[in-house]
């Protein structure tokens, strides 16, 4: 079993970490809000005042934080991560959604550490996170990923090697940019067929049970159609909108086209103007319903 410094308790890193202590890993956890930490402390989780701290010593680092700067102020700020003395050669690895231009300048300053690095996104919600049954994408070298695969298998349903550094996280950002476009349009066929007269209720069966019926289509066609939205808010606009930034920019410097991302972005982008960011990502149908003078 692996000694491991876990980097972000937030929703996510709060729902993975009580499966890594049942898979009988040793976890010192390090939170920026040190008191919503304390739950698992009580499942058997060691707590951390810095990253510097929450590393000392561990055969591995996870990291798992909302986005580039709060990545880079835990790798390299003040007390840090990479200022910490994990065991030589132990596994850096990067699990938050962040850049790919993040991802790549970060393996490199962890190697500069004499770190070993991976890039492995996880993927799910975090009721999934709490049964274990996360889709996890690495990016590294076959022999670390040996060493990763036992501590991923704790957390998820399937791990899947990419390939080298930044192939893990970058299918994340083309699965995310896919994702995010789906829920985007699911949500304005909903309101379209809303302005047809159509019954909400009716639509969401319908696009839940034809071939349109994906697992974003049929979660958010149901709230539209219930007009209840997740309490707490699991997933924001201003959130969907980070992960189609990143997404759209990888696209775009390999080369790629992303017109349908840039789309997503536009609406996402006039919810957040409109005041609704910090909303659940399916009360964007509001925001289609003000634009249109129909509340």
């Amino acid at each position: 079993m692996a000694k491991i410094g876990f980097l972000g308790a937030g929703t996510m890193g709060s729902a993975m970490i009580p499966n890594l202590l049942k898979g009988g890993h040793d976890v010192t956890v390090y939170n920026r809000t040190l008191e919503r930490a304390r739950p698992l402390e009580r499942l058997g989780a060691k707590l951390a005042a810095t990253p510097r701290e929450a590393v000392n010593g561990v055969d591995a680092i996870i990291s798992i934080v909302l986005d580039d700067k709060a990545s880079r102020e835990t790798w390299t700020g003040k007390d840090g991560a990479l200022s910490g003395a994990p065991k030589p050669g132990a596994l850096a690895i990067e699990s938050s959604t962040v850049s790919n231009d993040w991802i790549l300048e970060l393996a490199g300053l962890a190697r500069a550490k004499g770190l070993r690095f991976m890039d492995i996104a996880v993927a799910g919600r975090p009721d999934a996170a709490e049964r274990a049954e996360l889709n996890s994408y690495a990016g590294g070298s076959p022999e670390d990923f040996a060493i990763a695969r036992p501590i991923y298998d704790s957390m998820s349903k399937t791990v899947t090697l990419f390939g080298p550094v930044g192939k893990g996280n970058a299918f994340k950002l083309i699965y995310n940019t896919m994702g995010v476009i789906q829920v985007v349009s699911a949500i304005e066929a909903m309101y379209a067929a809303e302005a047809a007269g159509i019954d909400l209720e009716a639509a969401h069966i319908a696009f839940s049970g034809g071939n349109t019926g994906s697992g974003h289509v049929r979660r958010h066609t149901k709230y539209v159609a219930s007009g209840k939205h997740e309490k707490p808010v699991h997933f924001s606009g201003r959130n969907r909108l980070k992960d189609m930034t990143y997404g759209v920019a990888f696209i775009e410097k390999i080369g790629a086209q992303s017109h349908l991302g840039n789309a997503t972005v536009e609406v996402l982008n006039t919810m957040i103007d409109m005041g609704m960011g910090d909303l659940n990502d399916s009360e964007l149908i509001d925001t289609l319903r003000q634009i249109h003078g129909k509340h």
